[in-house]
């Protein structure tokens, strides 16, 4: 049973997105019950999550994520993109992490940011969580 305590202290919540505190506690238990789960980085708008186990389908698990924060899409892992030009402008080589995590990922698909969130938790088993 993964302790809330930082989560009630901090009122984590994404109420920009009308997600409430009580909300991510629900989250977060329901996650915790059905892979297991600790937390991390807990402050009033972000927390991260380690997952003990991950689902057979990280394609729903990537979007069931997303639906609960769009900001790891829409702010992060659906920017890659932008990085990539970014890094390529500036000369700087991909380390091995971004290549892992671009592995089977079509960029021209526009929903190429849930792919790569596939491959992050099949990688790092874990997610940050923000809302913004």
């Amino acid at each position: 049973m993964i302790d809330l305590d930082l989560i009630k202290k901090y009122q984590t919540n994404g109420i920009n997105y009308d997600v409430t505190t009580e909300d991510i506690i629900n989250k977060l238990q329901d996650w915790d019950q059905r892979l297991g789960i600790s937390i991390s980085d807990v402050e009033n708008d972000r927390v991260t999550v380690l997952f003990y186990k991950l689902p057979d389908n990280l394609q729903e698990m990537a979007m069931e994520i997303y639906e609960f924060c769009p900001d790891v899409i829409d702010q992060g892992f659906g920017c890659m993109d932008d990085i990539l030009i970014m890094m390529s402008k500036s000369g700087q080589k991909m380390d091995e992490l971004t290549k892992a995590l671009l592995e089977g990922v079509n960029m021209n698909n526009p929903d190429f940011g849930l792919k790569i969130l596939e491959n992050a938790l099949k990688i790092e088993q874990k997610v940050s969580l923000w809302w913004d």
